[in-house]
């Protein structure tokens, strides 16, 4: 193993040097720090991260919890993340929490144990209170897509109801005649608020109950798949023309498949609007009307506020942001007038 003492060697400098260059500390010459990097890049020198830590206070990486790493939604965030913070030379550690708070909570332990700067939570598994007991540790947390009372505690939401208001609108102006959505988690805030976009919308264009129906679903393609398939098989409605919003496009690519499966032409006989617009949603088949969030804007926002934090002096005080970004429906070939 390639020791300190072989860099300051390499570097002809101390070795006390090599530790301000490798801690960026600005009291070293430009020609030391160049040597010292240069020394460090033909060695491959790994310095000891904890005992780094225990310098400067920083482990310069950053804890990024998601909730489904499969879901493109996530994918993405965290792609967009991880770029923002790697330009300032920090690191994302992903935790794939797969929905449990127990995991999550595992996850949230083991990286405090190493030393992480803070965290971005885009997981929605654990509770208010868990996480604002978190806080009180003083480590900077910013959460994506909650609500959280904390006056320490950055957001970042979007606008789920007006997404889901906007969902049903379309598919009410587009002539469809029964009403389908597909809910996410129930103990999610912004399942719950595209929700009730869809029902405020439905009993404000005074469509009666019988004409629509809300069902537990998930943000899973394969949940939302059966859950659609388990509903046709109960339901008969050659003679209508259905209209189905997702939770999310995961859930609308779910939907697609089931109806293809049955061959029930779409947008013809039956319109699916999804919610998110990941990539893949505009090369689906046939391309997914969705609402569109800027997923990119989301990742990237985040870890500037969570970075902005991290740099600021002992004496500054930062008020916690909360954030509401707008959203809008992005019309595709899975919807089109049919009256």
């Amino acid at each position: 193993m390639v020791s300190i003492n072989d860099v300051a060697a390499r570097a002809n400098v101390s070795i006390s040097t090599v530790s301000r260059v490798i801690n960026q500390n600005a009291n070293v010459s430009r020609e030391k720090e160049e040597a010292v990097l240069r020394a460090v890049d033909e060695l491959d020198y790994i310095p000891n991260g904890l005992a780094q830590g225990l310098v400067t206070k920083k482990s310069k990486s950053i804890g990024v919890l998601i909730a489904d790493v499969a879901n493109l939604y996530y994918s993405y965030l965290v792609k967009s993340i991880e770029k923002e913070l790697r330009t300032a030379g920090y690191y994302a550690v992903i935790g794939n929490t797969e929905w449990e708070a127990k995991r999550e909570k595992e996850y949230i332990r083991h990286l405090i144990q190493r030393q992480v700067d803070g965290f971005i939570l885009a997981s929605t598994s654990l509770s208010e209170k868990y996480i604002n007991q978190l806080a009180e540790k003083d480590i900077p947390i910013i959460v994506l897509d909650r609500e959280i009372k904390s006056d320490k505690i950055d957001i970042i939401r979007i606008n789920d109801y007006k997404g889901g208001y906007q969902a049903a609108e379309h598919l009410i102006e587009c002539g469809y005649e029964y009403f389908i959505h597909l809910k996410g988690p129930g103990f999610t805030v912004t399942a719950a608020d595209r929700s009730r976009g869809f029902k405020d919308c439905m009993q404000e264009h005074l469509i009666n109950g019988q004409n629509y129906v809300m069902l537990s679903s998930s943000f899973v393609e394969e949940e939302s798949a059966k859950k659609m398939a388990s509903f046709l098989e109960k339901n008969n409605y050659k003679n209508k023309k259905i209209g189905i919003f997702a939770a999310n496009d995961a859930s609308a690519f779910g939907v697609l498949k089931e109806l293809k499966r049955r061959r029930i032409k779409v947008p013809e006989e039956a319109g699916v609007v999804g919610f998110d617009n990941v990539n893949f949603a505009e090369y689906s088949s046939p391309a997914l009307t969705t609402i569109n969030r800027s997923i990119a804007d989301v990742g990237k926002l985040s870890a500037e506020i969570l970075l902005e934090n991290l740099n600021k002096d002992e004496n500054d005080v930062v008020k916690a942001q909360n954030k509401n970004l707008d959203v809008e429906l992005i019309i595709r070939e899975s919807t089109a007038q049919v009256n």
